[in-house]
């Protein structure tokens, strides 16, 4: 049970981590690359939430730590009950499985029920498979030791 809650925080630990890494350079890539849809944020705000110094701000950096608990259980009982392998091949797997049964189908139905621009809608997706995909390599690499 000890070696099961120490390998679970590691983990957590990757999963979040990365996520966060991932996460930041996608904020700081649009912000530089895509000034008109960060304009798209800054002055939209029927639409977006402001960040700079909000709770939106503060929860945008503790998610990927959130749930990067409940990405790392998810796989680690996947690798306890199933035949489920590890490594990078397992990892790149789960998180591609994450990401079509997860989070693309919310970007479908939010780009289907809300206003929000294609463009933008695209980049979120390309985000969060960037984010799913390296998160899953790490944890898979992380579960192996």
């Amino acid at each position: 049970m000890r070696d099961s809650l120490k390998q679970w925080i590691r983990c957590s630990l990757a999963a979040g981590f990365t996520m966060f890494l991932v996460g930041s350079v996608f904020h700081f890539l649009v912000k530089a690359l895509l000034p008109d849809v960060q304009l798209q944020y800054e002055t939209e705000t029927e639409l977006f939430r402001l960040w700079e110094g909000t709770w939106t701000e503060t929860y945008m950096m503790v998610h990927p730590f959130l749930f990067g608990s409940v990405f790392a259980a998810v796989f680690l009982a996947l690798r306890k009950r199933t035949a489920f392998p590890a490594g990078f091949c397992g990892g790149l797997t789960y998180g591609a499985g994450v990401f079509c049964v997860w989070s693309l189908p919310v970007f479908v139905l939010a780009f289907a029920s809300f206003v929000v621009p294609a463009e933008i809608i695209s980049l979120w997706i390309l985000q969060n498979l960037c984010q799913y995909l390296a998160a899953g390599l790490a944890v898979g690499r992380v579960a192996e030791v």
